[in-house]
C-alpha cells in the first residue's frame, strides 16, 4: 500500500473544529477523508460512496453514533469497518459501541498514531476481503446447491458467500438451506438462511418478489429489538437470495416442547410476553410475521428468546394468490377462507403456541392438516379452560382471548398484551428460565430447523377453492 493510497475514510462528527483537525492529520498521513457532520448526513453520503472505514463520535444531534452504526450494519454498506472516536469512555459505553456492531472503540482525545494504526489495519482488511470476494462464485441457485452438496460430503475447502465464509449446515427447507457461517469481517459466527429457485421456489420466483424479502429484511434489520433474530445482511440474485442473520446458541421452542412435552405458566407467560413485544414492533412498521409457531422461536442458553423468519414470511406470502399462509394449527379462521388479514392473525398464532405451550397438544385438533384447517374455519378450537393446564384464570382468559374466531372479538394489540403478561409476571413472581431437560433431540439445530427437512415457511390453498383441496404442507 502506498503512503498516497492508504485508504479512503468518512469521519463524522458534529463537531467542526474537531472534524477539520483529525481530517488534517489522517490527509497528511496518505488518507482520502471525506466528512459528514451527523448520522443521517453521513448515510445520505453511503448511498453513493463506499469509504473503507467509517469513524465517528457516538454523541450527536439527531441520529447518534450508536443508531448509525446499525443502520450501516442493516445497509448494503454492512461490511464498511466502523470505529467509535468518542469522549465516553465509560465501560458501558464501549459496550454499547460494540453491541451497535462497532469493530472498535477509540476515547478522544484519541492520539493521531494511534488513530492512523488503527485506520491502516482495517483497510489493509476490509481490502482483503473485498479481494477475496470478487474472486468468489457469482450468487445463484446452482452455487448454492453446490455449497450444500459440498458442505454435505464433508469437503475440506470452504465456500464464501460475500465475506461469509460457510462452514456447516444448520437445516434443510423445502426452499433452501441455513448454513452456520463464519463472518470474516466481523469475526463472529451467523446464519446464513438461504432462498432458492429450484428448491419449492421455481414456481413463483421473480424479481419482484427478491426485491419484497430484501426490503422486509431491511425493516426488520432496523428493529435492533432484543426479541427478534437480529439482521445482519441481505443479498439477492437472479434466482436466488440470502438473509444472514445472529446465530442463536440454543435451541427452537419447537424442540424444547418435543423434550419437556408442556411448560408451566411461570415460564409461558413471560415468554408469550416477550414474543408480543416483538410483534408490537413489527406491526409497528407495518409488518406481519405471518407463521408465528414454536419452530420460529429460538430459546439461547444464555436465557434468550428470539423470533424469528419475519422477511421470509412476507416475501412468500407476497406472491401466494389464492393460497393461505402459515402453519395448520396456528392460523386464524380468517386466513383459511381467504379473507384480509391483519396483525390480529399473528396475535391468533401467539394464542395457539400459549396454548401448546400449557396443555401439551395443540389448540386445534385433527388427524390430516385438512382436517386441522377445516375445523380452525369452522371455530372448532379448544378451550384452555378445559385443557386442565393449572394456569391462573386471569392467564387462561387471555389465551382464549387471543383464540377468539371471530378477529373482531380477539385481542388485537400485542403492545398491550406484552404489558399485561408482564403484569402477571411481575405479581405472580414469574420468569423465563429454561427448564431442564435433555439436550435437543438429533436433527434440530440452534436456529430451529430440523437437518431432514424442517421448513421455512407453509403454503396452503384457501378451502373455499373447492372440496377436497389438500393442503400442501411440511411437517412442522
Amino acid at each position: 500500500m502506498s503512503e498516497a493510497d492508504q485508504g479512503h475514510v468518512l469521519l463524522v462528527d458534529d463537531d467542526p473544529e474537531i472534524l477539520e483537525v483529525t481530517a488534517e492529520a489522517l490527509q497528511a498521513s496518505g488518507f482520502r477523508v471525506d466528512t459528514a457532520r451527523d448520522g443521517r448526513e453521513a448515510l445520505a453520503f453511503l448511498e453513493t460512496q463506499e469509504p473503507e472505514v467509517v469513524v465517528a463520535d457516538v454523541e450527536m444531534p439527531g441520529m447518534d453514533g450508536y443508531e448509525l452504526c446499525r443502520r450501516v450494519r442493516a445497509s448494503p454498506r454492512s461490511d464498511i469497518p466502523f470505529l467509535f472516536c468518542s469522549g465516553l469512555g465509560a465501560p458501558d459505553a464501549r459496550l454499547e459501541g460494540l453491541r451497535a456492531g462497532a469493530d472498535d472503540y477509540l476515547q478522544k482525545p484519541a492520539s493521531p498514531d494511534e488513530l492512523v494504526l488503527k485506520l491502516t489495519r482495517q483497510v489493509e482488511r476490509v481490502r482483503q476481503l473485498r479481494a477475496a470476494s470478487a474472486r468468489a462464485p457469482a450468487l445463484n441457485a446452482a452455487a448454492l446447491a453446490a455449497f450444500e452438496a459440498r458442505l454435505l460430503r464433508g469437503g475440506a475447502s470452504i465456500d464464501r458467500l460475500g465475506r461469509f465464509e460457510l462452514r456447516g449446515i444448520l437445516g434443510r427447507g423445502s426452499m433452501g438451506t441455513v448454513f452456520k457461517a463464519w463472518d470474516t469481517a466481523l469475526e463472529r459466527w451467523v446464519a446464513v438462511k438461504t432462498v432458492r429457485a429450484g428448491a419449492g421456489m421455481a414456481g413463483f420466483w421473480d424479481d419482484d418478489l427478491v426485491r419484497r424479502l430484501v426490503s422486509e429484511a431491511a425493516i426488520v434489520a432496523r428493529f435492533n429489538h432484543p426479541h427478534v433474530v437480529a439482521v445482519h445482511d441481505v443479498r439477492d440474485a437472479a434466482d436466488a437470495a440470502y438473509i444472514v442473520m445472529e446465530m442463536v446458541d440454543g435451541l427452537s421452542l419447537e424442540a424444547l416442547l418435543r423434550s419437556v412435552g408442556r411448560l408451566g405458566a411461570d415460564r409461558t407467560a413471560p415468554l408469550v410476553g416477550a414474543l408480543a413485544s416483538a410483534l408490537a414492533a413489527a406491526h409497528a412498521q407495518n409488518l406481519m410475521h405471518r407463521d408465528v409457531k414454536p419452530g420460529n422461536v429460538l430459546l439461547g442458553r444464555d436465557g434468550t428468546i428470539k423470533l424469528t423468519d419475519f422477511g421470509i414470511a412476507s416475501f412468500v406470502s407476497s406472491h401466494t394468490r389464492g393460497h393461505g399462509f402459515g402453519t395448520p394449527g396456528y392460523v386464524p379462521p380468517e386466513a383459511v377462507r381467504g379473507d384480509g388479514i391483519d396483525g390480529r392473525a399473528d396475535l391468533f398464532a401467539l394464542g395457539a403456541l400459549a396454548y401448546r405451550c400449557l396443555a401439551g397438544r395443540p389448540a386445534v385438533a385433527g388427524r390430516t392438516s385438512s382436517e386441522i384447517l377445516t375445523n380452525t374455519m369452522n371455530g372448532r378450537i379448544h378451550s384452555l379452560r378445559e385443557a386442565g393446564s393449572g394456569a391462573p384464570l386471569e392467564l387462561v382468559a387471555l389465551v382464549d382471548a387471543l383464540l377468539e374466531p371471530d378477529p373482531g372479538k380477539r385481542i388485537g394489540d400485542a403492545a398491550l398484551l406484552s404489558a399485561e403478561l408482564a403484569r402477571l409476571s411481575a405479581i405472580w413472581g414469574w420468569r423465563w428460565t429454561m427448564p431442564d431437560q435433555d439436550d435437543a433431540p438429533a436433527g434440530v439445530s440452534a436456529q430451529g430447523h430440523e437437518e431432514s427437512g424442517g421448513p421455512h415457511a407453509q403454503l396452503f390453498p384457501t378451502l373455499d377453492e373447492g372440496p377436497g383441496a389438500r393442503p400442501q404442507t411440511e411437517r412442522d
